[in-house]
């Protein structure tokens, strides 16, 4: 309040003093005040610590103040974080479309908001997409590549925590002349449990987290894909095959035109020039009808790839192609509301998420590395004696790692992940 009352003290003797000078002193009254907050919360949080030592106090976890402090200095370094912020790049799309052919943007269905079969009006190419949909090879590809990703992401995923096995050994051994030693143990163990101080686990995980995310967008991406390929491949087949019809009536027409001309030139009407271009019309119009053809086998042939193989079934009758038209209006909508929904940008985003966790691993791995071994179990030479308390062992031992002679190699690690980070801007 005192620092607030300062302030507009100030703001009033503006006047008398140079505007620099003021504005300056404000900036700085408004930097305590923050300053200030902040001590508050810190105060706030570090009294419920103390508060949460007192809580473990009847549970008979009392902790001096070195291990208080050891365990405050854990909870922060855990908060480390190297990796970059994450801020979405600018869209190279303008807000708006322009005035002059913008119109109503927000008129009609937005695309995201109806799926393929409301959209398509033919039964048939709704078969054609529904088997793509099933029998394609390279969706299922795409689908197998999540279920590749998820398992990664499991992996990284499970390092944060620590890995407890069960262990038993039995061991019968001699030396010289003496009596045989038999030795019995069985335990739990925690081996190599690397306590993350600095993130790189925990960028590891969200690394895979992002790239598993955006390959579920990558499939939804190439879903659509095949959707329009199998559409647009039917329709061009439909095309083919009306041209195919218009140009079997010219080849029947331009026959007749070249009998008339061969009646006309044997009649002494025409001379023989007139019958040869009614004889090179004929043959234009057959060599069109033939490359005609020759594309409609061929689109016929894609047709069946994207589909996945011959369809068992009966397909339904096929509309002409005017029909084919939705009588569905879809809102243009904005262009950058349009670039957020494609699945292709929203994997594009999710994968520099991963590349920007990346390079926090790969910073995480200039410092030492500390990791935490532990066992706990029994022992005993008597099978019949192993469980009890004159057999009880415990060990625990932690161990930590410096990079030292390699720092080329995290060096180089380090400037792949900004390069991959800028591509993934770029692209």
């Amino acid at each position: 309040m005192h620092s607030l009352f300062k302030a507009n003290s100030l703001s009033q003797m503006a006047p008398q003093a140079p505007r620099h000078a003021v504005q300056k002193k404000q900036r700085n009254l408004v930097h305590e005040i923050e300053l200030s907050r902040k001590q508050k919360v810190f105060i706030i949080h570090f009294r419920e610590l103390f508060q949460f030592r007192e809580r473990l106090i009847p549970f008979g976890l009392r902790l001096g103040r070195v291990g208080f402090f050891a365990i405050l200095a854990l909870a922060l370094l855990g908060g480390c974080q190297l990796a970059p912020r994450h801020v979405r790049p600018e869209l190279p799309a303008p807000p708006v479309y322009p005035a002059e052919y913008a119109g109503d943007v927000s008129l009609g269905v937005r695309a995201v908001e109806i799926g393929w079969r409301d959209f398509f009006e033919d039964a048939r190419l709704e078969a054609l997409v529904a088997a793509a949909l099933t029998n394609n090879r390279d969706l299922a590809v795409a689908v197998a590549q999540i279920e590749e990703a998820r398992g990664f992401y499991r992996i990284q995923n499970a390092d944060r925590l620590p890995a407890v096995g069960l262990s038993g050994d039995a061991s019968r051994s001699r030396v010289g002349d003496a009596d045989a030693v038999e030795r019995y143990s069985v335990g739990v163990g925690v081996s190599g449990f690397e306590l993350d101080f600095w993130g790189r686990v925990r960028n590891l995980s969200a690394a895979a987290r992002s790239e598993f995310l955006a390959t579920i967008e990558a499939q939804r991406a190439f879903r659509l894909s095949l959707i329009r390929e199998v559409a647009a491949t039917y329709l061009a087949s439909l095309e083919t095959a009306e041209r195919i019809q218009l140009a079997e009536a010219t080849v029947q027409s331009r026959r007749e035109g070249l009998q008339i001309a061969k009646v006309r030139l044997d009649s002494g009407i025409t001379s023989e020039l007139d019958f040869r271009q009614a004889e090179s019309l004929l043959t234009q119009a057959e060599t069109e009808l033939a490359g005609l053809r020759l594309t409609k086998i061929q689109r016929n042939n894609l047709l069946a790839v994207l589909v996945g193989g011959p369809i068992a079934e009966a397909l339904p009758d096929a509309l002409p192609l005017a029909q084919q038209a939705s009588p569905m209006t879809l809102a243009a909508g904005l262009p950058s509301e349009l670039l957020v929904a494609r699945p292709d940008i929203i994997s594009a985003e999710e994968r520099l998420r991963a590349a920007r966790a990346n390079i926090g691993a790969a910073r995480a791995a200039f410092f030492p590395s500390i990791a935490l071994t532990g066992n706990f179990g029994y022992a005993s030479a008597e099978l019949g004696d192993l469980v009890g308390s004159n057999g009880r062992t415990w060990s625990f031992g932690p161990s930590i790692t410096l990079p030292i002679f390699n720092r080329g190699r995290l060096r180089g690690n380090l400037t792949v992940a900004k390069a991959r980070e800028d591509i993934a801007i770029a692209g």
